[in-house]
């Protein structure tokens, strides 16, 4: 077992309709009113009675793991999620009983903010500071090359399935109004990485559009709304539309209910047909863009 390890951060998500009810009182940081646990419990019935995330975020450090050891270097992977078994407590547990002295923390939010890697960091810091000879952060990754590279990719793909000219609406998680008054980078890191995603497919009709207020919202939260954004594009006369979510690196219930399902069914509504361009989840592109901040964090880049 090797003493130098990496630990992967994400957000979880509930594998199992039992697992939702905790999984948003920890999200939401208290107990919510029933409706709100209810509509959460339906929405992940339909989209197959769970969250794929927690395993694609091991698959995820299976590769990464596997890459870093093709580049030489001798890493353990472990995964910790805020949400989510394993905890990021519980993993740092395992880390530190595993005899891992030098960690390297990833956060898997490319879009800086504090409820992803603003979190997960402080969870980190109070998980495993005084445990490890060595604690270090790797920077925000949202223009890392092979990232964005991947992102290309994956739009291009959907693009082709489109009709020629269809506009493009590039997806985030919405987010409290306050949050960004308050100098979270994450619109201006969303903004610059869809711009360059747009530039190198040299598209001339995008947009950004915000998803996913939360169903207990009580303050204003930023807009427009994706739904939104389709009503404007079929007033002007469009016929298509491709939703591309590049404020997620996989597939959870945001994409497969949120965009799948909900945005699918008011293209319906409205009269214009609907695209979605996949997540990168396993992608070799984002795997490699998650080596690349590790190996440039150790070699103190």
């Amino acid at each position: 077992m090797s003493e130098r390890a990496v630990l992967l951060v994400g957000f979880g998500g509930p594998e199992s309709l039992e697992e939702v009810p905790p999984f948003v009182e920890s999200v939401l940081g208290r107990t919510p009113p029933a409706h709100v646990t209810e509509h959460a419990v339906e929405r992940y019935r339909l989209i197959g009675g769970g969250s794929p995330l927690p395993a694609m975020t091991r698959r995820q450090a299976e590769l990464v793991g596997e890459e870093l050891k093709r580049r030489g270097e001798d890493l353990e992977v472990y995964v910790g999620m805020l949400h989510a078994d394993p905890t990021i407590e519980s993993a740092a547990d395992q880390m530190v009983a595993d005899g891992v002295r030098d960690v390297t923390v990833v956060s898997l939010a490319p879009y800086r903010c504090e409820v992803s890697t603003d979190a997960y960091e402080v969870a980190a810091r109070s998980a495993l500071e005084g445990r490890v000879e060595t604690l270090r952060f790797t920077p925000d990754w949202n223009l890392a090359p092979r990232y964005v590279e991947g992102l290309v990719e994956m739009l291009s793909d959907a693009l082709r399935r489109a009709p020629e000219g269809t506009p493009v609406v590039f997806a985030a998680h919405s987010l409290p109004q306050r949050m960004i008054d308050q100098g979270d980078p994450y619109v201006d890191q969303l903004t610059a990485t869809a711009k360059e995603v747009a530039s190198r497919l040299g598209l001339a009709d995008w947009h950004i559009g915000y998803q996913s207020v939360s169903a207990a919202a009580r303050e204003p939260w930023l807009g427009p709304a994706v739904e939104e954004l389709m009503d404007e594009l079929k007033a002007r006369g469009e016929t298509a539309v491709l939703v591309d979510p590049i404020g997620f690196i996989a597939d959870h219930v945001e994409t497969l209910y949120d965009n799948d399902v909900e945005h699918r069914e008011h293209a319906d509504q409205i009269g214009i047909d609907f695209y979605r361009c996949r997540c990168l989840n396993d992608h070799p592109a984002l795997i490699d863009a998650l080596c690349d901040v590790v190996v440039d964090a150790l070699a103190g880049v």
